[in-house]
């Protein structure tokens, strides 16, 4: 069977009632992903892993796979500590607790300075109530952000294997509590293991491996690469090519919603990799049956082009005052929604209205010109993005895997 008829099929077995999908079926629907990235994915988002809410039994499960996984990249951040405890920077935040998991990759000739990639890799458990499906209450985070993490390390593992390791030292990163507020990549920028001044620029995964309509299958976000200037821009422009329609949007397009944030908080110039927030997010059928396990490989072999340009190739100098949205933004988001149109019998009629408006409104803006985009344009941009988010977020959990 093809990729795309494997996956129908397990679409089809999930949604018919016909029986439980099996692990079988989930191992079946991912022979194209990496054996890393999948076992991964999958593990962190079995039922037996329970959703990795933080400060559970699952959770700790979770991060000790995790750190055997960040063993086999770099060295335990915290030098000459064994096991779990190498690997972990435990925080408090006023009630709350949880637990980064870092591992460092030594650079040679710039091993001063860094490069972070990182991931969350908690979830909800069973806190989405509210998009409880089937009677299944287990939030699984295949994609936000199981995926996300997985790819962290894949990405990690690529860059170990550099004939000679990479000239700049190397972070990867596994946030913890980034649901409950950014907290653990808050708690790491506050109290950083390498000084922030010294890390050259920062890479998030959140969300991937994830569609948010048949249409838009092949489209996938880089978010705020504007942080780091001309120089930041290019390399991302450079890595995407033609792997995937991924669009280059501004840094607020990421709503502030994932741990990038807390990177130009402190000046560290940093790109936001994500599919943003489909009908499968923050729901129970958010588990590996929903992952374009193809999409999700464009998307590491993305990211690590861009890592391997950025640990030997010349810094990124960040950019902190920047226009909040401009035409390039409007471009990339007017080829995404007139994409998108097609799908438009998938909402209501008070829905479409509203996606029509916006397609209108960025045709209009795209049609105006580059001269003619002032301050006045922002606003309405800004929350046509937003209607649209909110959108794409509701309708029927489904991975849009058939082609």
């Amino acid at each position: 069977m093809t990729r795309f008829a494997v996956a129908v099929a397990l679409v089809g077995i999930a949604c018919s009632g016909a029986r439980a999908v099996t692990q079988a079926d989930i191992d079946a629907a991912a022979p194209f992903a990496s054996r890393g990235i999948g076992s991964t994915v999958r593990f962190l988002a079995s039922d037996r892993i329970k959703g990795r809410d933080n400060n559970t039994p699952e959770s700790l499960k979770a991060q000790k796979k995790l750190a055997r996984a960040l063993r086999r990249i770099g060295e335990p951040i915290h030098p000459g500590v064994k096991g779990l405890e190498g690997f972990s920077q435990h925080f408090t935040t006023g009630p709350n607790t949880g637990t980064n998991l870092l591992s460092v990759m030594r650079g040679t000739d710039l091993a001063n300075e860094y490069v972070i990639v990182g991931g969350h890799y908690d979830h909800l458990g069973h806190s989405c109530t509210d998009k409880v499906h089937d009677g299944d209450t287990i939030c699984n985070g295949a994609t936000d952000d199981a995926a996300g993490a997985a790819a962290t390390l894949e990405v990690g593992r690529a860059l170990a294997s550099i004939p000679g390791g990479p000239h700049r030292s190397v972070i990867v990163a596994l946030w913890d509590r980034e649901e409950d507020g950014l907290l653990g990549s808050k708690y790491y920028v506050d109290h950083p293991l390498v000084p922030n001044a010294n890390v050259v620029a920062y890479v998030n995964f959140d969300i991937q491996g994830a569609n948010l309509l048949p249409s838009l299958r092949t489209t996938s976000f880089a978010v705020g690469a504007e942080t780091g200037g001309a120089r930041l821009t290019e390399a991302v422009q450079t890595a995407v090519g033609s792997t995937l329609n991924t669009h280059l949007v501004s840094s607020i397009f990421g709503q502030g919603r994932s741990d990038y944030v807390n990177f130009t908080g402190v000046g560290i110039p940093n790109v936001f990799f994500s599919d943003s927030t489909g009908p499968c997010y923050h729901t129970t059928k958010d588990d590996a049956t929903v992952v374009d396990w193809g999409k999700l490989d464009k998307q590491v072999a993305i990211a690590t082009a861009l890592t391997k340009d950025l640990v030997a190739g010349a810094r990124p100098t960040f950019v902190g005052t920047t226009p909040l949205a401009t035409f390039a933004d409007a471009v990339a988001l007017n080829d995404v929604v007139n994409t998108s149109v097609v799908d438009i019998g998938r909402f209501t009629a008070s829905q479409q209205s509203q996606l029509l408006g916006f397609k209108n409104l960025l045709n209009q803006t795209v049609a105006d010109g580059a001269a003619n985009f002032d301050s006045n344009d922002i606003p309405p941009l800004l929350n046509g993005a937003v209607t649209a988010v909110n959108l794409l977020t509701s309708g029927t959990c489904d991975g849009f895997l058939a082609p």
